[in-house]
Parts: structure tokens; sequence; C-alpha cells
């Protein structure tokens, strides 16, 4: 799908297909700057109950999460900005590091958010579209 709109900074990659899908790819390790910049680009979208985003994340290049960021993302981040949020080519340590950090945002929220972890971009793409047709209102 064409990207819309993109964000860099540090050595991670965000970029917007659709209205409403955000990709962001991580490479090395993902400092609280880079998430500060993640949370603003989520600011500049407008995401929020009314305008909820999918956000798609590559782990395949990444080294991880440490605290500081973790800690932000936590204070920071609602469940109400996500229809769902889905992770790829994360390995097995920072899979129970994401999962442990949607659940924490998920308590801290009325709402909960989604999370998928898939091993590709491919599984990701089809699970996207998978979770569409879900989501979409039953026809009338």
């Amino acid at each position: 799908m064409a990207v819309l709109r993109e964000w860099v900074f540090g050595t991670q990659r965000v970029s917007l297909e659709a209205s409403d899908i955000l990709w962001t790819k991580v490479r090395g390790a993902f400092s609280e700057t880079d998430v500060r910049e993640l949370v603003d680009v989520f600011h500049e979208l407008g995401a929020g109950p009314d305008k909820p985003l999918y956000l798609v994340v590559d782990l395949s290049s990444s080294e991880g999460l440490s605290v500081a960021p973790r800690k932000y993302l936590a204070k920071h981040v609602r469940p109400a900005w996500f229809r769902a949020v889905c992770f790829f080519g994360a390995k097995r340590t920072h899979r129970e590091v994401l999962r442990a950090l949607v659940a924490v945002v998920n308590f801290v929220g009325d709402t909960k958010v989604e999370a998928e972890f898939v091993d590709s971009e491919a599984q990701a793409r089809a699970w996207l579209e998978s979770h569409r047709r879900r989501q979409a209102p039953a026809p009338r």
C-alpha cells in the first residue's frame, strides 16, 4: 500500500498507510526520545476515540525497549487511540515485555486495546485485513 506520510527520528521510521494504519519500523534500541517522538505522531494524527489507528510495529531489527521508554509509553499512551496493535518479528523476550506493557496500558484505561503478535509483515497485513472484516458493521 502507498505511504501517505512518513516520519523519521533517529533510526526509527513511521509511515502512515491509509488514513488509519500506522507502520513503525524499529531499528536498534527504541529510546525514550524515540518514544516521545512516536507519541507526538499519535497526537499530530489526532489519534483518539473518534479516530483510532491500527498500529503495526516491525520489531525484526529491534534491540528492545528499556525501562524509561516503557514507563513513558505506559503513562502517555491510551488504548482508545487504537483499533488494534500488531507486532511482528519480535523475539520471545520482546513479546513478553510488550504483552506486559499492553496489560498495563489496558489496566489504566476504560478502553482495552487488542494486541496481536505474528511472525512476518505478510502475516501482519493478513491479520489487519481479517481484523477489519471482523470489525465492519453487519449489513442490514
